[in-house]
């Protein structure tokens, strides 16, 4: 430590915050005379500041209320720990301050001190009280004639010839007390002891009057345990303060700070509840912190930093810092690795009045992130502290143990760290290793349908204590392992944070180009494209790919696995030309070395299987996706969670080809698998029923549909958060339902929420976006409001022809939207141009009787009526209807537009033929 002042706040330095705790203090120095007894108490751990408290308090009165006197005492001194030294230290500081005359205590102090030591002489280098002068000096002479001896007695009638040659006032006064100086004399030291209070309070009002306001202050309240912890009743140490000093002095108010909250009322005596106000003095925020060390010359941001995160907002060690940084600064510029430990004096700080089993016993409890009673025997017993089990409940009154809202208790994170930096590190790590295995054996056998908090909780320890206890290659493959079922359950936002940080842990500890630093770096892209993060995937799957090839060179079939993870995460961003040539590739490298009936071999095909069915080629699709549900079938079992991913993949390609019938037990078998293996919470389900529900939609079954969008959208929110890709989907997909239901403000709601999370997650050309452009600006056609449809149509159209090129499925139905605009607002040419280029593109991909086909017909049909067309109009709407009635039948909603159509053609070929008939007449 730096030769100087050492004091909290050393000179120049500011006080900060405590607003709440000065506030109380105010409140009731208003408040003062309206209760018997006012004790206001403020707890916090060593270092927080309550010293300092005391002093912002003392200068208030000073400053704004002179008229109120105060003195103050620091139990920190050990010789004011007993209610004589106390009593005969507080009279010192009154009559420094005040020049208060205390002539009854001093007399009986005197004969108490006296019957306590008889064979001492009362001298000035021994006994406080010599000093005093005139009838007092006189008593004590009188006292010091005393002869030790079983016969001894005190020469009363000495001590009243002395009282009696004193001026008249003084005689008053000992007239005045009930005290009889014989019965004084006569009693022994405990008893006299017993009323010093007593007579302290009548010279003390005496001097005040009645109607004065006082203030006593009394700091380092927990010293009054100081090696006492053990012996007798936690209560019998604080009681001549509570029982006897504070009811004897009537109209003091009391100011007390110490380490542990008061438990007088639920302990002690109810009636205390009245007159006990009780204050927590918390860790200071984080700006008081930077303000006071900028206040006290640390300008440099890196410094400051990294001492406010190591001082958890403990007063005391911020100065102990700037006390470094001014004795570092002396010799040459502070940097930031000079603030890389705990202060040492903190530690001896928060241990002084601590027993050493006790020391011993939250040396071990610091070790775990908390713990409850049950775990504290546990840890007891197994470490062998010497701290009584039964003492649990003394222990956590502690105001540095903390309880949290779940009943578990931890230790005040500045003192925890201090006692593990300072405990023997072989015997830390033994405690971790314990705790490791503690939390380690509850996520055995786990089922990944029935994870609950408490597993999710035993993960996060056990990895925790695992970083501490094992070695960096047994982590890392008991953390791949243990992992695995959580990411099928799909917590990957729980696993995601220690996957982060086991790379951090790999790349220290193996170098950046290590195998395991490429498992890791995969998996962690692979948990960030579940999630929707497609910009943190990419570079980690790219970075994961190049250690590997590196390594196992190009041929490894893990080398074809990391291929077609990067083609997954391509063709879900959209780039479905880089996801074909990464599958391919992949599906080149695997059918080389493993069997042709291999599950990697099915998941390579079933990505083909996507990536063809997103660009509209429906029969390749088909036919990889059938290739891969054999494999599967085979060799996982008609109930593997890979067999109900496939045939969700191929009920989608019918839904999109318009076969329903095809489509529905796909999608029902898919959804039977997926909640029996996963329970009914997991995203995969809401992948399901968002397609089962989009199924119902484009039937017209709206009443169906509905429920099924809101229990997926309830799945995916609660598993990735509101900001998600998947969950826009869903919300792009509500938006659509109440268009076709008429509900224009609930649609374009729902639309706007999509639209934003794509704009946040994803590249603006993304085609999901485009898509959303797309619903949007059809929605605001319909209401008529075509300055904002007309943008979003062109944004959409650019969008989609960049990515998939001019010939694809959803640039056929931006195309078919697009020309439904221009047919609102008149330019049937626009319209019919746009029309035919999407049944050309529509017919090519989907087959000339696709629904999607059948409407586009309906589209030209519709133009052709409003352009006077009637007989080329006729022949479209036929072939709408014709293919309308095979696939969606004529319940679909569709059929009765098309039939509306048909006749609102015919009645107008009507009013045509009555026109030119009524002309030929």
């Amino acid at each position: 430590m730096p030769i100087g002042p050492t004091t909290y706040f050393g000179k120049g330095r500011v006080f900060v915050d405590r607003e709440v705790c000065i506030q109380a203090f105010r409140e009731n120095i208003q408040n003062l005379g309206t209760k018997e007894y006012n004790v206001l108490f403020y707890y916090g751990i060593a270092g927080i500041g309550k010293s300092k408290l005391q002093k912002e308090l003392q200068k208030i009165l000073d400053e704004e209320y002179p008229e109120i006197f105060w003195a103050a005492i620091d139990l920190n001194t050990k010789t004011y720990r007993e209610v004589g030294t106390f009593l005969i230290a507080l009279r010192n500081k009154i009559q420094e301050k005040y020049k208060a005359k205390f002539y009854l205590f001093n007399i009986a102090h005197a004969i108490y001190w006296k019957k306590l030591h008889p064979e001492i002489l009362l001298l000035e280098q021994n006994y406080p009280l010599i000093k005093e002068e005139g009838f007092i000096s006189k008593i004590i002479d009188i006292l010091n004639e005393i002869r030790p001896g079983p016969l001894e007695k005190i020469p009363v009638r000495f001590i009243f010839e002395n009282i009696n040659n004193v001026p008249e006032n003084i005689r008053r006064f000992f007239k005045e007390q009930v005290i009889d100086i014989n019965v004084l004399t006569a009693m022994e030291a405990p008893e006299i002891e017993k009323l010093l209070p007593g007579f302290f309070a009548a010279d003390f009002t005496d001097y005040l009057g009645t109607d004065s306001k006082a203030y006593i202050f009394i700091d380092t309240y927990e010293a009054l345990w100081d090696g006492l912890r053990n012996e007798g009743s936690f209560h019998e140490k604080d009681k001549w303060i509570r029982d006897n000093l504070i009811p004897n002095m009537l109209g003091v108010s009391w100011i007390i700070c110490g380490q542990e909250k008061l438990l007088w009322v639920s302990e002690c005596d109810s009636d205390w509840d009245v007159y006990l106000e009780q204050h927590s003095v918390e860790e200071l925020p984080e700006s008081y912190c930077t303000k006071f060390l900028e206040d006290c010359g640390i300008e440099n941001k890196d410094i400051r930093d990294i001492i406010i995160k190591a001082s958890e907002g403990v007063p005391y060690y911020l100065n102990l810092s700037v006390d470094t940084f001014e004795k570092i600064y002396k010799k040459r510029r502070p940097i930031p690795e000079d603030f890389d430990k705990i202060q040492p004096e903190i530690f001896n700080t928060f241990v002084k009045y601590l027993e050493h089993n006790e020391i011993r016993a939250l040396e071990v409890l610091s070790v775990p992130n908390f713990w409850d009673r049950t775990l504290f025997e546990v840890l007891m017993n197994k470490f062998g502290t010497g701290f009584p089990i039964g003492a649990f409940s003394e222990l956590v009154k502690f105001s540095f143990i903390k309880i949290n809202s779940d009943g578990k208790y931890s230790i005040h994170q500045l003192m925890r760290k201090s006692l593990q930096e300072y405990q023997d590190s072989a015997d830390k790590k033994n405690v971790h290793k314990f705790m490791f295995e503690h939390y380690n054996n509850k996520l055995k056998e786990i089922n990944i349908k029935a994870i609950t908090p408490e597993h999710e909780l035993a993960l996060t320890e056990a990895f925790y204590h695992a970083k501490k206890s094992l070695e960096k290659g047994d982590l890392f493959e008991w953390f791949i392992s243990v992992s695995d079922s959580f990411n099928k359950a799909a917590f990957w936002q729980l696993i995601t944070p220690m996957y982060e940080e086991m790379l951090q842990i790999l790349e220290a500890e193996f170098g950046p180009e290590h195998l395991d630093v490429a498992k890791t770096l995969n998996n962690l892209a692979e948990l960030y494209q579940e999630m929707g993060d497609y910009k943190e995937a990419l570079p980690l799957y790219q970075k994961a790919f190049e250690i590997a090839e590196k390594i196992m060179g190009s041929k490894h079939p893990d080398i074809a696995v990391m291929l077609n993870n990067l083609a997954s995460l391509y063709e879900s961003m959209g780039e479905y030309n880089k996801a074909l040539s990464f599958c391919h590739r992949a599906l080149q490298i695997i059918k080389s070395s493993l069997a042709k009936e291999h599950p990697v071999v099915a998941a390579i095909q079933n990505n083909l299987a996507v990536i063809y069915s997103q660009i509209g080629k429906y029969e390749k699709a088909l036919t990889f996706y059938q290739k891969a549900l054999e494999t599967r079938e085979k060799i996982l079992g008609p109930e593997h969670l890979d067999v109900a991913t496939t045939l969700n993949n191929i009920a989608e390609l019918y839904r999109q080809k318009g076969e329903y019938d095809e489509a529905l037990p796909l999608y029902q078998r898919a959804l039977n698998i997926r909640e029996k293996v996963l329970g009914g919470g997991h995203p995969d389900i809401a992948t399901t029923l968002n397609s089962i529900a989009e199924l119902y939609r484009q039937k017209g079954e709206y009443d169906e549909a509905l429920p099924l969008y809101q229990r997926a959208l309830n799945i995916r929110e609660k598993v990735f958060g509101s900001n998600h890709p998947d969950v826009a989907l869903i919300l792009n997909n509500f938006g659509l339902l109440y268009k076709r239901m008429g509900e224009y403000n609930k649609a374009l709601s729902f639309y706007q929420q999509a639209l934003d999370i794509y704009e946040n997650m994803l590249w603006m050309d993304h085609p999901e976006v485009a898509r959303t452009f797309d619903n949007l600006a059809d929605l605001y056609r319909q209401i008529e409001e075509y300055e904002k449809a007309l943008p979003l149509y062109q944004r959409a159209l650019r969008i989609l022809e960049n990515t998939f090129g001019e010939e694809h499925c959803d640039t056929a139905i931006v195309k078919n939207n697009f020309a439904a605009f221009y047919e609102s607002i008149g330019d049937y040419e626009k319209a019919l141009s746009l029309l035919g280029s999407a049944l050309i593109i529509q017919e090519k991909v989907l087959g000339s009787d696709h629904p999607d086909v059948a409407s586009t017909l309906n589209n030209i049909a519709d133009a052709y009526h409003k352009t006077g067309r009637y007989n080329e109009s006729l022949q479209f709407y036929e072939r709408s209807l014709d293919i309308i009635e095979c696939k969606l039948g004529i319940a679909h909603p569709y059929f009765s537009i098309t039939i509306d159509n048909l006749i609102g053609l015919y009645n107008s070929m009507l009013e045509e033929m009555t026109f030119y008939g009524y002309l030929r007449s």
